[in-house]
């Protein structure tokens, strides 16, 4: 049987943890990605030479906290935005990722919806329409900053935050 599709489909841990060693990076994608892959073995994973695998791992809802803070560190945007986006990630690593160079980073952050208010305070200011229309959408922002969004100088933004206020 074809080790792409066991990788992708198999319930086994186990089978998942021998798989992750696989030479063929789209073996090593579908483990990542396997919602069923152990978090030990993702944290192996996330030191990949390949950043798919690494993304993959970032976005997998059973990698530790821990682990995304190592990815959140990883030099390329595509990772940093999908620890930014897991709901495991932690506030400290958020709060962190919130001031990224890369607004798609800055974007998930203001996105996801573990975010804390405060950070969303913060972003509510951000520079990029995208982001501060995001922090308006999102459950966790404050009256107070869904009041300010909504005398933002952006249309579509205002009309958001008057809508939640």
């Amino acid at each position: 049987m074809d080790k792409v599709y066991i990788a992708g489909t198999t319930k086994n841990p186990d089978v998942l943890d021998e798989l992750s060693k696989d030479g063929t990076p789209h073996v090593r994608y579908c483990v990542a990605s396997n919602t069923n892959t152990k978090p030990e073995t993702l944290d192996i994973l996330s030191q990949d030479k390949n950043v798919y695998v690494r993304y993959l791992v970032a976005l997998n809802p059973n990698t530790k906290p821990e682990t995304l803070d190592f990815l959140s560190d990883d030099k390329s945007p595509d990772v940093r935005y999908r620890v930014a986006r897991n709901p495991n990630t932690k506030q400290e690593t958020l709060d962190v990722l919130s001031r990224d160079e890369v607004f798609n980073v800055r974007y998930c952050v203001a996105s996801n919806t573990s975010t804390k208010p405060e950070i969303l305070d913060v972003l509510s200011q951000d520079e990029d329409l995208h982001v501060r229309c995001r922090v308006a959408q999102n459950p966790n922002t404050k009256p107070e900053t869904l009041d300010t969004l909504s005398q933002d100088e952006y249309a579509d933004i205002r009309q958001i935050g008057r809508a939640h206020v």
